[in-house]
């Protein structure tokens, strides 16, 4: 049995880039003012979530869906980069839209929607059953 996955909130293409920006920034200032290990690196600043937030979008691309989930959890690695950006000299606007992002997942924390797994990525639980193209499986035909 697959343990259930916790709900997450729905976040814009828009919101995930300026997320993807902000953790990137982190890293970049951590990278450049801290000796750390990588795992320490990819913790304090959340980098690790890029490449799946990429993986989603894509497949919301797909589905022609809008919103791209986001976990409960998730947001705390966006907490971590905005507070390592203040203590490594981020550059402000950087750290005024993850302030901005954080404010705005608060808000949102109280409208979360069921999520599952389609193909290995972290989906709205609607968005399993409903193809553009009808069928879940693939063809080469």
């Amino acid at each position: 049995m697959t343990p259930a996955l916790p709900d997450a909130i729905a976040i814009t293409n828009r919101e995930a880039a300026t997320l993807i920006e902000v953790l990137e920034h982190a890293h970049a200032r951590i990278v450049e003012l801290s000796e750390v290990d990588k795992e320490t690196l990819t913790k304090a600043s959340g980098s690790g979530l890029i490449p799946i937030l990429y993986a989603r979008a894509g497949f919301a691309s797909i589905k022609g869906r809008r919103s791209i989930p986001l976990l409960a959890d998730e947001i705390s690695l966006l907490e971590a980069a905005v507070i390592n950006l203040e203590s490594y000299q981020g550059r402000e606007v950087v750290l005024c839209a993850g302030y901005q992002l954080l404010d705005d997942f608060a808000n949102r924390k109280r409208n979360a929607y069921p999520v599952c797994h389609v193909h290995g990525i972290l989906a709205f639980a609607g968005e399993a059953e409903d193809t553009t193209s009808g069928s879940a499986t693939p063809s080469l035909a």
